[in-house]
């Protein structure tokens, strides 16, 4: 238009036709100089819109057994947030190995023991609990060899798949309870062992076996073709009594196992990871677990406050915090953090071992929040490294000769353990509290350490694990302390050793200076020291102080 009326104002002497032919000429200018401009902005834009990265998808390492429902629940997550997230399944320790080789990957979905041992390579960040599973017996559907318990499965003629203890925490846990049992004699039937409890129940429904043992959820996402049938009560591990080792690292102290996911510290998105893991244990996930077989997570892990404890005037939701506990002082601290996380909505992971086996782990890592050692020289130690922020004492341990049902042996005293022929355990004095302070207690009771010695067959890091070779026959003697022979006063004979050739440690505790709740620390070594947690501790056969107050 401005070309227009210029030609109408000035140039008045052309005629129509020649103000046309003007007009085009200016429009071929025009467009020969804008039209590269045009296609080149249009080329950058292109190039531009090339170039902007899509979303980055999470790298989520999944227990094979697990990975159903983390399938559909990262499904559920991209749609909800458009974040992709991107699956590597195989056996749960398979994939510890390769996250500690590689260093790559943002989450891990485990069931226990390996998540702890994410933990012990420094791999951690958080751990959420997201479900459990329970060991059982899986058979054809309609249960045609009418099979009721384990009990049943040492009946001749029933062929049984085990997983392999080698690989599969099932299969090591399975292996423990018959020796517990005394039904070990039911692995003459044993037709093959697989690496996983998929395939030892596709070997039931293929009909090469009449019975498998595996996870409660692998039953349930077959049930269409097979029948679960739970292992009897009396058969079963007892959380805090039974102590057992894991194929690969690290300890097991429960029938019941938790699945969990953690964020890694390899992770490139650690805000990602954690939102997403968040996700995966949130109440609206709850259903796609339980659809794929597995129980809900412990109580604890609701989400859902309770009232404050009265003892801290605090709630801690959303906290955790982690405690090194002495294997000695396993039964009461467990049932403790129980306690502890209902009044405060704190979670409460407990790493059981023996107390210099854990002061070590505290030094190397200098990660937890409380250190709970068999004996105070323990506690000690920690507070001249400068590890300890607050401390306090919680009970005497009382140690006691332990002996076979019957005491065979007719053992009465320590002297008597030296006779020819007996097999002794005993603590490791590397590991166990009770193992440090042994060669003491010999002293006062002028018993020949080399003598003693000779007759030494075990040394384990953990006093449980001494109380259970009685039971099971492996030893014929040992020293354990007081509460935990008590346990199995049925199953063993319990013999003093005089008071005034004795030795009793209290059992100390602290909160570390690295603790990163340490207002929930302190809570809960406040609420193991007030009256309700001292009766927790005298209901399990411990003998309370009354401590002074925290240092």
């Amino acid at each position: 238009e401005a070309v227009r009326e210029t030609a109408r104002g000035k140039l008045e002497i052309y005629e129509k036709r020649d103000l046309e032919v003007f007009e085009d000429a200016m429009k071929n200018i025009l467009n020969a100089l804008f039209l590269p401009l045009i296609i080149l902005s249009l080329l950058t834009f292109t190039a531009c819109r090339r170039q902007v990265p899509k979303k980055q998808p999470l790298l989520c390492y999944v227990g094979g057994t697990m990975r159903p429902a983390i399938e559909e629940i990262a499904r559920n997550y991209e749609k909800k947030t458009g974040l992709p997230v991107e699956i590597d399944y195989a056996d749960s320790g398979e994939l510890l190995i390769k996250i500690e080789q590689t260093r790559r990957g943002d989450l891990f979905v485990c069931h226990d023991p390996f998540a702890a041992g994410a933990r012990q390579r420094g791999l951690e960040r958080h751990c959420w609990t997201l479900a459990t599973m329970t060991p059982g017996i899986v058979v054809k559907k309609g249960n045609p060899r009418n099979i009721r318990g384990l009990r049943d499965l040492a009946t001749p003629g029933v062929r049984i798949v085990l997983t392999d203890a080698e690989y599969s925490t099932t299969g090591h846990i399975v292996d423990r309870m018959l020796q517990k049992s005394g039904l070990t004699n039911l692995l003459a039937n044993v037709v093959s062992r697989t690496r996983g409890g998929g395939a030892a129940a596709n070997a039931v429904i293929m009909g090469t076996a009449d019975a498998a043992i595996v996870w409660d959820a692998v039953a349930r996402l077959r049930g269409d073709k097979l029948d679960y049938i739970p292992i009897e009560d009396n058969i079963r591990l007892k959380p805090g009594i039974d102590a057992v080792t894991s194929p690969t690292f690290n300890r097991i102290d429960m029938s019941t196992i938790k699945v969990t996911i953690t964020s890694l510290k390899t992770s490139r998105l650690p805000e990602a990871a954690d939102a997403f893991a968040e996700f995966a244990a949130s109440k609206e996930c709850r259903k796609v677990w339980e659809n794929y077989g597995f129980d809900p997570p412990p109580q604890s892990s609701n989400s859902t406050p309770p009232d404050q404890d009265v003892f801290t005037g605090h709630n801690f939701t959303g906290q955790t915090i982690l405690v090194y506990c002495a294997a000695g002082m396993r039964l009461p601290i467990s049932k403790a953090a129980q306690e502890f996380e209902k009044k405060t909505a704190c979670r409460v992971e407990l790493a059981f071992d023996g107390s210099n086996r854990l002061l070590g782990q505290v030094r190397l890592t200098r990660k937890g929040d409380i250190y709970i050692a068999g004996d105070t020289d323990y506690i000690e130690i920690a507070r001249k490294a400068g590890l300890t922020y607050k401390t306090a004492n919680l009970c005497r341990f009382v140690p006691v000769i332990m002996t076979r049902k019957g005491n065979p042996k007719k053992i009465n005293t320590l002297q008597d353990m030296t006779a020819p022929g007996i097999k002794i355990g005993q603590g490791d004095p590397q590991a166990a509290a009770i193992g440090r302070l042994l060669p003491k207690i010999l002293k006062l009771n002028q018993v020949s350490n080399n003598a003693w010695q000779n007759n030494v067959v075990m040394n384990t890091p953990t006093v449980n694990e001494l109380a259970i070779a009685i039971t099971l026959g492996t030893i014929d003697a040992t020293v354990v302390w007081d509460a935990i022979a008590a346990k199995y006063r049925d199953k063993a004979e319990i013999i003093a050793i005089p008071p005034d050739k004795n030795i009793c440690p209290e059992v100390g505790t602290a909160v570390l200076t690295f603790s990163k709740h340490r207002d929930a620390a302190t809570a809960f070594l406040n609420f193991m020291t007030s009256e309700p947690g001292r009766d927790i501790l005298r209901a399990n056969g411990y003998t309370t102080l009354t401590p002074p107050s925290p240092k």
